[in-house]
C-alpha cells in the first residue's frame, strides 16, 4: 500500500477508504472507556509518520504514558510531536486558581509574597481555543493531527467553542491537505453538538467492546464515509503485535 493511502494503519480498511477521500479531511472516532479507542488514535498518528508532520494532542494521559504506548507496539514516538494540553491547562489555569484560593483563605505573609512567588511566571490569560487556533494557523503544509480526546474540551469550553475549534481544524485540513482525527470517549455529551461534530467529519468511526460469553469482542463500525455510503461497514477487530487489525475479510469491492 502506498504511504499516502494509510488512514488508520489497518491495510484491510485503508485501501478502500483512501480512494474515497480528498487530500484533506477530518475524522471522528468514538469509543467508550475500555473499547481501545485511545490505542486506535495512536495508531492513526503512527500511520502518518514518514508522510507528513504529526501532532498528537493528549488531554488526559501523561506524556510518558503516551510514549510508552507507542513503544509497546514498535512505533517511533520520537517521530511525533506530543502536546500535553492537560498539563498546560493545569500549570496555566488550575495551579493559579489554587494559589488564589489559598491566598483568599489563608492570606499571604510578606515573606511568601517576596520569596515564594515564582519569578518566571508570566501573568497571561491562557485560552485553550486560542492555543489550538494559533497552532493551526502556523501549519502551512500537509499534516496529521490527533486530539485525544475532545472530552476535555467539553469540560473547559462552551459547546459552541468546541464546534468552532473542530471547524477550524477541518478548514485547515482542506486548505493545506491535512488529516485529523478527533477522539471522543464519553457518550454523555449533548446529542445536538455531537451531531454537529460528526456532520463536520468526512469519516466517523465507532469502536465498541461488547461482552460475549467469557470475553469481550471488539467491533469497529465505519459509520460515515462522506459521499460514499457504500463503504460503511461493520467488522470485528483485534489487537495484534502492530496494533489494531480486522478479524474479518473485507467486503468485495462494488
Amino acid at each position: 500500500m502506498p504511504d499516502s493511502d494509510r488512514i488508520l494503519g489497518i491495510p484491510e480498511l485503508d485501501t478502500s477508504l483512501a480512494t474515497a477521500l480528498p487530500p484533506g479531511w477530518m475524522a471522528v472516532l468514538t469509543g467508550p472507556s475500555g473499547s481501545g479507542a485511545p490505542l486506535l488514535a495512536k495508531q492513526f498518528a503512527n500511520a502518518g509518520v514518514g508522510i507528513s508532520p504529526v501532532l498528537f494532542y493528549t488531554t488526559y494521559e501523561r506524556t510518558r504514558d503516551v510514549e510508552e504506548a507507542f513503544e509497546d507496539f514498535g512505533w517511533d514516538a520520537s517521530a511525533i510531536k506530543i502536546v500535553n494540553l492537560a498539563d498546560e491547562y493545569y500549570d496555566r489555569v488550575l495551579v493559579r486558581g489554587l494559589e488564589v484560593a489559598r491566598a483568599r483563605e489563608q492570606g499571604l505573609t510578606l515573606e511568601q509574597m517576596t520569596i515564594d512567588r515564582p519569578k518566571d511566571r508570566v501573568a497571561t490569560r491562557y485560552s485553550l481555543t486560542t492555543r489550538m487556533l494559533a497552532d493551526l494557523a502556523a501549519i502551512d503544509t500537509p499534516f496529521r493531527l490527533v486530539v485525544d480526546s475532545v472530552d476535555f474540551f467539553f469540560e473547559v469550553l462552551q459547546a459552541q467553542e468546541v464546534t468552532t475549534v473542530a471547524r477550524q481544524i477541518r478548514y485547515r485540513c482542506q486548505t493545506v491537505g491535512g488529516q485529523a482525527l478527533l477522539a471522543v470517549h464519553s457518550r454523555n455529551h449533548d446529542p445536538a453538538f455531537m451531531g454537529a461534530l460528526e456532520d463536520l467529519a468526512d469519516l466517523v468511526f465507532d469502536l465498541r467492546a461488547e461482552p460475549k460469553d467469557d470475553r469481550y469482542e471488539t467491533t469497529l463500525y465505519v459509520e460515515k464515509v462522506r459521499h460514499r455510503p457504500d463503504l460503511q461497514r461493520i467488522a470485528r477487530a483485534q489487537i495484534g503485535e502492530s496494533g489494531w487489525t480486522l478479524a474479518d475479510r473485507p467486503n468485495p469491492k462494488r
